[in-house]
């Protein structure tokens, strides 16, 4: 997962460019590899949608970027919904950068999309991106920031939402280097603040405007002392997100932190809220033949949806993500759990989607 760096005005423009064109990128592991235990292995018996879900209330999703990345530019928003519907996916969670009156800087894409989603019963999650927040801002220049970017949005596309999640990766942004994130005392405490205020106003604003808007704050790894300090700052959030990918899987377990089921350790710290696990996936290893990588991707993705599905706290999880984007690092450009036979026009489900189907 990679920190956005929320600088001063000046910079904004670049910033903006960087994420229409780049979408979220997840390059960084927060967890050192030594530490991992062995990856599952395909010979695992992974039967996912029947014997998963089955009884079960969990929703899943994907998370795609529709509004600038070319895979997305390509394939029309159309062919995208139908194509996570067959997967048997209710949810597809995108990033959205707004102008200075609420409007998305791509309109032109974002409608068609909210389009077809309303006709394929398929439901949007955005994740709005903050993008006039500064950590130097004292609290009430951020609260001012914050409300008024989620009013706005709001205002515009408040009848297209029931739920939004605030920001990404913000966990990142005032962590103090070599701490876990588990205690308030691992933030830096005045840039903490300030980014609290920001979320806070954009929880506020968007209700100002959609009294029944849920709001979801998001972290990951270990950082889950972030939502807490949240919760203790007075931001009525509904929805703790979480993302988690296997790298954390395989280190969470292990001593000093002995977690074994991330889920069930958010619904300790959080019994009151619903639980999202807005990112998921497994994380290519150079050292693996592709065949490989896939065979354990799809034992990853399915032995933490079963997971998921154990926990009726836990009320969607979200892939990340629907197609590999091959222009990027090798992290980002394998994601996908669709592969591009022909950039950008054939594409063939990886074997994740197999027991997806089942």
């Amino acid at each position: 997962m990679k920190k956005y760096p929320y600088v001063k005005k000046r910079s904004l423009t670049l910033l903006l460019t960087c994420m229409v064109f780049c979408g979220c990128r997840k390059n960084n592991n927060p967890v050192p590899e030594q530490i991992e235990k062995p990856d599952l292995t395909s010979s695992m018996n992974a039967s996912f949608a029947s014997s998963a879900i089955a009884g079960s209330t969990l929703e899943l999703g994907v998370v795609g970027h529709p509004l600038g990345d070319a895979p997305y530019i390509a394939t029309s928003a159309t062919k995208q919904i139908q194509l996570i519907k067959s997967m048997g996916m209710k949810w597809y969670r995108i990033n959205v950068i707004t102008q200075s009156d609420g409007t998305v800087t791509v309109p032109s894409l974002l409608q068609p999309l909210l389009d077809a989603a309303s006709k394929g019963g398929v439901k949007i999650l955005p994740m709005l991106h903050p993008r006039t927040m500064d950590i130097t801002d004292d609290e009430s220049e951020s609260y001012a920031r914050g409300w008024k970017l989620g009013k706005d949005f709001a205002a515009k596309y408040g009848k297209y939402f029931a739920y939004y999640d605030l920001g990404n990766d913000l966990d990142f942004e005032t962590l103090i280097p070599n701490k876990t994130g588990r205690s308030q005392t691992h933030y830096e405490y005045e840039p903490t603040r300030s980014i609290m205020a920001y979320l806070k106003g954009m929880d506020e604003g968007i209700k100002s405007i959609v009294p029944t808007a849920k709001t979801m704050i998001s972290a990951g790894w270990l950082h889950y002392a972030f939502l807490r300090m949240c919760f203790w700052y007075g931001i009525k959030y509904d929805i703790v997100g979480y993302h988690w990918y296997s790298d954390m899987e395989n280190a969470a377990p292990n001593p000093p932190n002995n977690i074994p089921d991330i889920t069930q350790k958010l619904s300790s710290l959080f019994p009151n809220k619903p639980i999202w696990i807005t990112e998921f996936n497994y994380r290519y290893k150079t050292t693996r033949t592709t065949a490989e990588n896939e065979a354990a991707q799809r034992d990853f993705i399915n032995s933490f949806v079963k997971k998921c599905s154990a926990n009726p706290q836990v009320k969607v999880a979200i892939v990340y993500e629907l197609f590999d984007e091959p222009y990027k690092s090798v992290q980002e450009s394998t994601y996908g759990i669709a592969k591009w036979l022909t950039p950008y026009t054939l594409f063939k489900n990886k074997p994740i989607i197999d027991y997806l189907l089942k």
